[in-house]
């Protein structure tokens, strides 16, 4: 990870590089650790965060830290996330 993959990024962003170049749990809880501190979730003051089904995403360790800090998982079923997620798909107005 070198800071020119962040070059124009929003402040306070963060890069992970992971030698697989494929998620994995380790790098999924920093991620998780970085956007509670700025969704400022709580058991009071629930947040949703929507997931594809990746397996880095569906570890003890992960569910303990989300139910511990009220982020509330929603994991799509898997092999649908391109068919669900509004930015791959497109209309045409008439």
């Amino acid at each position: 990870m070198t800071a020119t993959l962040l070059k124009g990024a929003p402040p306070g962003s963060v890069g992970y590089a992971v030698p697989s170049c494929w998620m994995d749990c380790e790098t999924f809880i920093k991620w998780s650790q970085h956007f509670q501190q700025y969704v400022h979730a709580s058991v009071e003051k629930k947040v949703l965060l929507i997931l594809d089904n990746h397996a880095s995403h569906r570890t003890l360790e992960v569910i303990d830290y989300a139910r511990l800090h009220g982020i509330v998982i929603l994991s799509l079923p898997p092999h649908i996330s391109h068919k669900l997620q509004p930015l791959d798909k497109h209309f045409l107005a008439h």
